[in-house]
């Protein structure tokens, strides 16, 4: 993780958790929502949950895997 990442996540995890303490709901949710789905977004892409439910092909494209030369569609 690069630094300028390293930041971002402290600055929505602050963020997240300062709208929640300050009362403002909404934002606090919203912040919390994307914070769990940017943690939880790169462990679901190489989960067999997401080869199931997408297809292999789907997901070596999205992971912008190239298929070899003598796979059969």
């Amino acid at each position: 993780m690069n630094n300028v990442t390293r930041i971002n996540w402290i600055v929505l995890a602050y963020l997240a958790i300062w709208s929640w303490v300050d009362g403002f709901t909404t934002t606090a949710f919203a912040l919390t929502v994307l914070v769990s789905f940017e943690a939880l977004w790169k462990p679901f892409l190489h989960s067999a949950l997401a080869v199931k439910l997408f297809g292999a092909d789907t997901m070596a494209e999205v992971l912008g895997e190239q298929k070899s030369a003598t796979s059969r569609h």
